[in-house]
């Protein structure tokens, strides 16, 4: 009986922590005055790119940055599109690095060429997580300072989640792509 209720109480908390699997995975801050926005592509970057344009309009940054197209935007010059032709997939990186983490890796580089120090990473909210463990990895030292702010344009993954397969399918592959970054940064 008493192997029972152990295995009732471990299944139990098991399942408590699957349907609170998306709220680990959705990190918000407060924005706070940054020289720039850094914009991730994804299937959401419409809702991505409102939430950046509005910091921006909101005046908490005076750059764009999509770092997947290698492009830093000033605020006046908005009015340009930040879409152009494919995304870089630059070859000096090992071919198992995970596209999010060479879009953190591409935006360090351009912010330390720029001479910027600050950033709003603006993504979907179920990415913010892994973008602050990648981002909390790449930007180390010289006194940067990171801030992650989700779009509110998306509806976040929660409640009843796992009745949706595109939800299920989005979860499951982030906490995937969370332990393979923790695998592969040791493979170097």
């Amino acid at each position: 009986m008493r192997i029972f209720a152990t295995a009732i109480a471990v299944l139990l908390f098991f399942a408590f922590l699957f349907t609170r699997a998306p709220a680990y995975l959705s990190y918000s801050e407060k924005p706070r005055k940054a020289d720039v926005v850094i914009l991730f592509l994804g299937n959401e970057y419409r809702e991505r790119k409102a939430e950046a344009l509005r910091l921006i309009r909101d005046g908490y940054a005076d750059y764009l940055l999509v770092p997947a197209y290698g492009k830093l935007l000033r605020a006046a010059d908005l009015g340009r599109s930040t879409r152009n032709g494919a995304p870089l997939r630059p070859p000096h990186y090992p071919g198992f690095y995970e596209d999010t983490h060479i879009e953190v890796l591409e935006a360090k580089k351009i912010m330390d060429r720029n001479g910027l120090t600050s950033a709003i990473f603006v993504s979907s909210p179920y990415h913010m997580r892994r973008i602050r463990l990648i981002a909390n990895r790449v930007f180390t030292g010289g006194g940067y300072r990171t801030t992650f702010v989700p779009t509110r344009y998306e509806k976040p993954t929660n409640g009843l989640w796992f009745f949706s397969q595109n939800n299920i399918r989005k979860v499951a592959g982030e906490y995937g792509k969370i332990a393979w970054f923790f695998l592969y940064r040791w493979m170097k």
